[in-house]
């Protein structure tokens, strides 16, 4: 075999590799076709216009996934205030996202130290022990990105 007829099956062959990988990507981007993004949402500041551009990035999440994403948003240290239903700013925002499929959990040791009952929170947000821990359980184990506005 000569070096150009060796050169000419290298090409054709590197080319059909090329055309293979990018199929396959352009498939694996179609949001029909792929596995739910998922995020978690790390909301430890107090803020309100970082607050209200975090729920609206969420918000975007949702509508350019076609709604084919899971997010969860933890809240502790300052940024329990978020889900305290006497304090938040968003109280309609979060239960709108909650609607939407958004899952948003107050960390119990922020709570215990900022004497906020579970009955303070807005109706529907759930708890966990840790907020850190549980930031990081979903990063590891449940393999989602991580967001933080």
């Amino acid at each position: 075999m000569s070096k150009r007829t060796v050169f000419s099956m290298l090409s054709v062959a590197g080319a059909l590799v090329a055309t293979a990988l990018w199929t396959t990507r352009g498939a694996a981007q179609d949001p029909k076709t792929e596995e739910p993004l998922r995020v978690v949402v790390h909301v430890n500041f107090a803020e309100p216009g970082v607050q209200g551009r975090g729920l609206k990035n969420i918000a975007n999440v949702l509508k350019m996934t076609g709604g084919q994403a899971r997010v969860e948003v933890v809240c502790h240290g300052p940024g329990i205030g978020l889900l305290d239903a006497k304090r938040s700013d968003f109280v309609k925002e979060v239960q709108a996202l909650m609607k939407d499929g958004v899952t948003f959990v107050a960390c119990e040791q922020t709570m215990k130290l900022k004497s906020i009952l579970k009955s303070d929170l807005i109706a529907g947000v759930g708890t966990v022990p840790s907020g850190t821990i549980e930031i990081l359980r979903k990063q590891q184990f449940d393999h989602y990105s991580y967001f933080k506005p």
